[in-house]
């Protein structure tokens, strides 16, 4: 069935005066109709044409059995039938014709407004509903019950209603053709497949909670909303800007924490690589302390260049880091500045000035241990040359006093030696005048050779005489 082919079976029914006869309905034949032409209209719109029964007497005679049309019967005895057909199925069918008015869906009137606001609404609240009956996807889905979950600040509020009402509250509803335009652009807002539609859904539920929150039964909710279209779209709207802001919001203070991250992370790595450097001069000293022996001025010398060339590239270095913390501090004064534009986000420049104020006083405790380690570095350059000073003079002390005990033990051995040589030389003398027989000994003037003589040619009886003859 198409539309043309509908306003040809229109055309005909409400020119001949239509009754009803035994469940059947009965149409005069017009005398600018023929039975040809009734005949191929009526199979244009998918009824079972009779040669018999259809045209008899004059009249035509058209079953309302669903057995007699290839599709839905599109005659309907009033809009109460009508709309329990639509209540059942959600689903307006597309051509229909109301005996009780004579009015088709061709035109333009509040009873089929009101029919199609009814299915539009029906199928929103579906889509926005937790659970449904029948679960089944589809423009019958819902039509029974709908289970709704909603949190709010408050708690969890539960609703469970029939989304239906009564024919005589229906018609009687205001609809104009703005109120359906909005629940189709309610409709599309949660279907258009981006990653927001979620978003858009629960922002949506929100309003709805908020319109039906004054409901005292489960029973006024569909009628309650249905009444209120416009302001059911005022709401989304009004809540939408509520969840942008506050989504804008959100953003801006991730931006803010990923900076004040991303500072931080940068001022403690500088600060980590000031503190490498001032240890190496403690590394130093303990490398000389454990390798290097200091006993000559040369070696103090070069070990106090070293030290302070290496304390002067770390001073130079530390230099540079405290250039950079202020570098770093400027750029954060210019980079936070721009969140104190935004006038109406208060929270915004809150984080903000907060978020400056704490990565100031980290900058400041940077600045100052990046000090704190520059002056303790010259501190130890000077104690370590103060200690290879002290070193070197204590070296030197110890050898002059080496010196001096060596030169008298000498000149204590050569006294004892000269006492010896005169003993031997007057045993010598004493006993060659004992025995006058013997061979005479000649001493010489070689004072080193008077104790070996002494020795080889004295015997021990001979010693002991002479110690007698002194007595």
């Amino acid at each position: 069935m198409n539309s043309e082919n509908f306003q040809s079976f229109f055309s005909i029914v409400s020119e001949s005066s239509p009754t009803m006869n035994d469940g059947e309905l009965v149409l005069s034949l017009s005398t600018k109709v023929s039975s040809h032409q009734i005949e191929e209209t009526l199979t244009s719109v998918g009824y079972s044409f009779d040669d018999v029964r259809t045209i008899r007497q004059g009249k035509v005679n058209l079953s309302l059995n669903a057995s007699d049309w290839s599709s839905s019967c599109p005659i309907y005895l009033s809009w109460e039938n009508l709309f329990t057909i639509v209540e059942n199925t959600s689903k307006l069918p597309s051509y229909f014709y109301v005996l009780e008015t004579m009015e088709s869906s061709l035109d333009d009137i509040q009873n089929k407004r009101a029919l199609e606001l009814f299915c539009a609404l029906r199928q929103l609240l579906a889509s926005l509903a937790d659970q449904c009956e029948p679960p089944l996807d589809g423009c019958g889905k819902g039509s029974r019950k709908l289970f709704y979950i909603i949190e709010t600040e408050d708690g969890v509020v539960k609703y469970d209603f029939k989304p239906t009402l009564l024919w005589s509250e229906l018609k009687e509803t205001f609809t104009e053709d703005g109120q359906l335009s909005l629940i189709e652009k309610l409709r599309k807002l949660i279907a258009l497949g981006d990653s927001q539609d979620s978003e858009r859904r629960s922002v949506m539920r929100s309003a709805f909670h908020e319109i039906i929150s004054t409901c005292h039964s489960s029973s006024e909710i569909f009628k309650k909303v249905i009444n209120s279209i416009d302001n059911f779209h005022k709401r989304y709207e009004e809540h939408h800007d509520i969840f942008v802001r506050r989504f804008s919001i959100n953003k801006v203070l991730h931006e803010i924490n990923e900076k004040d991250l991303n500072y931080t992370s940068k001022i403690n790595e500088i600060l980590s690589s000031a503190q490498n450097k001032a240890l190496t001069i403690p590394g130093a000293l303990i490398v000389i302390g454990a390798v290097m022996k200091i006993d000559q001025m040369i070696d103090g010398v070069a070990v106090a260049i070293g030290m302070l060339m290496t304390t002067l590239i770390v001073h130079r270095s530390l230099n540079v880091h405290e250039s950079t913390f202020d570098h770093i501090e400027k750029q954060i004064t210019s980079e936070f500045k721009r969140y104190d534009v935004l006038n109406e986000k208060v929270e915004i420049r809150k984080r903000a000035k907060q978020t400056i104020s704490e990565l100031s006083i980290l900058i400041d405790k940077a600045k100052k241990n990046s000090g704190f380690m520059r002056n303790s570095i010259w501190l130890i350059c000077c104690l370590a040359i103060v200690f290879v000073i002290v070193v070197l003079n204590d070296d030197r002390s110890g050898v002059a006093f080496s010196k001096v005990p060596h030169q008298e033990s000498s000149i204590i051995s050569q006294q004892k030696n000269s006492d010896v040589i005169s003993e031997n030389a007057i045993s010598i003398d004493v006993v060659s005048e004992s025995k006058p027989n013997k061979m005479s000994v000649e001493v010489s003037s070689d004072s080193s050779a008077i104790p070996k003589l002494a020795v080889e040619e004295l015997s021990a009886p001979n010693v002991k005489k002479a110690s007698s003859i002194e007595e």
